[in-house]
């Protein structure tokens, strides 16, 4: 079967936290598809100036980080890359999509987003690439299907 479009690359922009877990399972389930490859985005908002190395919410998002990949690699025996990024989100993730030349860019929605309109949507327009927005709803239990 050919597919109308092809990926090659996959960004998941996530903020970590557990209803992140539908964009994961489907940034994962996408890029094993396509046998494309994984980047796992994190962006720490963080002030003008100031230096993540030495961020504590830097430093706990590298070992959160570090857990994602390891799940991304036991679920799809490919390479993941784990990127974090300090600063606005939304810069962070068009720049992020831009600089890996990103087929495809996959979110979850929140409605925490401090953002008017939210995170994602923001996203959305400012992208030059596709963005698949999953919805973090406790009750969706639905598998993407490879």
């Amino acid at each position: 079967m050919t597919h109308p479009f092809t990926i090659d690359r996959v960004l998941l922009a996530t903020d970590l936290s557990p209803t992140s877990e539908p964009a994961l399972r489907c940034a994962t389930a996408l890029a094993r598809r396509f046998n494309a490859d994984l980047y796992l985005l994190h962006v720490v908002p963080t002030p003008s100036g100031a230096d993540p190395a030495t961020d504590a919410a830097a430093q706990e998002a590298a070992v959160a980080m570090r857990r994602l990949r390891q799940e991304v690699l036991t679920a799809q025996d490919k390479f993941a890359t784990p990127v974090i990024l300090a600063g606005d989100p939304v810069a962070r993730i068009l720049q992020k999509a831009e600089d890996i030349r990103a087929d495809l860019i996959v979110m979850g929605t929140s409605a925490r987003c401090p953002r008017p309109g939210g995170l994602t949507d923001a996203v959305v327009r400012g992208a030059s690439c596709p963005v698949l927005a999953v919805p973090h709803a406790p009750q969706d239990t639905t598998e993407l299907r490879t």
